[in-house]
């Protein structure tokens, strides 16, 4: 697969030295350099001068040899412990806009410090516009549970994958679980 050849690149590179990832010191073979699922993709390096000019190769080289055209318009890079103009000289050569936190990756909030319940919040609401399309009271209790089981336990697992939620959260979905599970016994 072509995502598949980028990161052979990345790694190739990486065990040359050519770039360096994130984290060396806790993940072998160089750090982390790359992370995709489907079609988003991180690309973390250090943020020297050659790192960031060998990546923007690495890029291009690997745009004439896939045939696929990376946006750099579109593209974001966030840069953590560098001045602000320095960052945004990164973020110049690498033709990208310099993104900032906190942000969102696959729905889940990112942020360089802590979060807050407020950062959370829109996460575990989604939940609750997730069960409003059901028709609850033409569900069985036992189909209740089990969309409540497969629905919203999952993504609140998701979650909680990332980050350990305040127990005002644990509540907030605690609420919508039995709002939907009991809405409608009265209609009936």
């Amino acid at each position: 697969m072509v995502v598949d050849a980028l990161a052979a690149i990345l790694d190739k590179a990486k065990s040359a030295g050519h770039i360096h990832g994130v984290v060396p010191h806790l993940v072998g073979g160089g750090g982390v350099s790359l992370l995709q699922y489907a079609d988003d993709t991180i690309i973390m390096v250090e943020g020297s001068a050659s790192n960031i000019a060998n990546l923007k190769f690495l890029l291009l080289c690997f745009q004439q040899m896939s045939g696929l055209t990376i946006n750099f318009d579109k593209s974001e890079v966030m840069v953590l412990g560098f001045p602000p103009e320095e960052a945004q000289g990164i973020a110049d050569r690498l033709n990208c806009r310099l993104g900032s936190f906190p942000t969102t990756y696959l729905g889940i909030p990112i942020s360089d410090s802590r979060l807050t319940v407020a950062d959370l919040r829109p996460s575990v609401t989604r939940m609750q516009h997730r069960v409003e399309p059901w028709k609850r009271r033409w569900l069985s209790k036992a189909a209740r549970v089990i969309l409540i089981n497969s629905s919203l336990v999952s993504l609140l697992w998701f979650l909680m994958s990332f980050y350990s939620l305040h127990e005002t959260l644990h509540q907030e979905v605690a609420k919508y679980q039995s709002r939907f599970f009991w809405a409608g016994e009265g209609d009936k």
